[in-house]
């Protein structure tokens, strides 16, 4: 246990107050960060921007910091106690070495930096440190299976290559849709009244090429809304969403996971359209969960 934590032990009742290091879960979309006390309460929160640094390293820093700082605001704490604090992130991206190798080299303002992936926090926060599995859909698709000393990770390579099922793949394929739909290509859709920049394809082409995940992922509540509407082109899109996310449990199951968590903002509209046989359910509050695990275990690491 570090210093800080090491004092508030003697003080119990002073330790509820008082903070002990910063837990972050950065995606695609957004970037939440808690501080926390010794118990692993929260005392504040924060939310900024994208924080995978596939999409920029300068504005992943950036994320992280500002949803830092809005923690500490928000547990009533002088902007100064941001460098007295450990923070312990875990990101989107990390899995890929050279990010992890660059976060390395971040001048931080904080006391300390420990990293792993969003991944891992996810997994984390549904299974603590036992047998499991996780799977992200949020901005993007990612998948994690532990059991025993085996690790099967699948997807987390990135928009618009490996983000089957996610809130970034709904909005490109809502955006694919409306494109073939006005050329004749393929059935009308709601989607072509819904999506905004939509009046050509002109218009929709100019808006949307080239952008990132985090831009495209806004579109997914519109897919899902128009699939419970009736829409058949939504319904296609979410039924294909579904398939995949059955294919990718199934998968996790057959190298021994007891059981699958899902975590992120599709997830939450997917899992009551999965097979009911399934081993598998959704957890809302995964990230905040997982950021104490990870933090807690950095903490035990650091000097008395």
């Amino acid at each position: 246990m570090n210093s800080i934590a090491t004092a508030l032990s003697k003080a119990p009742r002073v330790a509820d107050s008082l903070p002990v290091g910063i837990g972050i879960d950065g995606g695609g979309s957004h970037c939440r960060a808690w501080v926390f006390n010794a118990k692993g309460q929260v005392l504040g929160q924060g939310q900024s921007g994208p924080a995978n640094p596939v999409g920029g390293l300068t504005e992943s820093f950036a994320a992280i910091t500002d949803a830092a700082v809005a923690a500490v605001q928000d547990a009533a704490l002088p902007p100064g106690m941001l460098a007295q604090l450990p923070l312990a992130a875990g990101l989107a991206g990390l899995h890929l070495p050279q990010f992890y190798q660059q976060f390395q080299q971040w001048q931080h303002p904080f006391a300390s930096l420990h990293l792993t992936t969003d991944l891992q926090i996810a997994a984390y926060g549904v299974h603590q440190q036992q047998d499991g599995a996780v799977v992200i859909l949020g901005t993007g698709f990612s998948a994690l299976a532990s059991v025993g000393a085996d690790r099967i990770e699948l997807g987390g390579y990135g928009f618009p290559i490996n983000c089957n099922a996610s809130g970034s793949w709904f909005g490109l394929e809502a955006v694919k849709a409306v494109l073939l739909a006005r050329d004749g290509l393929a059935p009308a859709t709601v989607l072509t009244e819904r999506v905004p920049d939509a009046a050509t394809s002109a218009s929709l082409a100019n808006q949307y090429l080239g952008q990132g995940p985090a831009v495209y992922a806004r579109l997914a509540p519109l897919v899902l809304q128009a699939a419970l509407d009736g829409d058949a082109v939504a319904l296609r899109i979410r039924a294909e969403a579904v398939q995949f996310v059955e294919a990718v449990v199934r998968r996790l199951l057959a190298v021994g996971a007891p059981a699958v968590g899902l975590v992120g903002g599709i997830a939450g509209q997917l899992v009551p359209l999965l097979e009911q046989s399934l081993p598998c359910h959704f957890v809302a509050n995964a990230g905040e969960r997982g950021s104490w695990c990870w933090l807690s275990q950095k903490l035990a690491e650091l000097p008395a």
